[in-house]
């Protein structure tokens, strides 16, 4: 049985040009964050990587093609999940483009 996390869902903007690691949610002290549903596209070429924290990769390197778009659709299960309390939800950009969406998560 999944969860039904509607009342508890957050929502916010993807939103980096960056290079490098982009933290897309902040930790909360002693609270995971757990990725419902998101979006986004990308303006150019560019490797995508999701992360808890700094050090923990969540998956590997996914290569997207200039205006690719990756959607991670609401199921009812997690996409992602940070693994140790206090970590940032940090998307990795292995360019320097525009990378814009939303992510809905919940933080406990």
């Amino acid at each position: 049985m999944s969860f039904q996390p509607n009342s508890l869902i957050k929502t916010t903007p993807i939103s980096f040009s960056n290079a490098g690691d982009n933290i897309i949610v902040t930790a909360v002290p002693g609270q995971l964050i757990e990725v419902w549903q998101l979006y986004f596209v990308v303006n150019g070429a560019t490797n995508i990587t999701f992360k808890d924290g700094s050090n923990n990769a969540l998956s590997g390197a996914l290569p997207m093609l200039a205006n690719g778009a990756l959607t991670f659709d609401y199921t009812g299960l997690l996409w992602f999940t940070t693994t140790s309390a206090s970590n940032n939800f940090i998307i990795n950009s292995s360019s320097a483009v525009q990378i814009s969406g939303q992510i809905y998560y919940t933080q406990s």
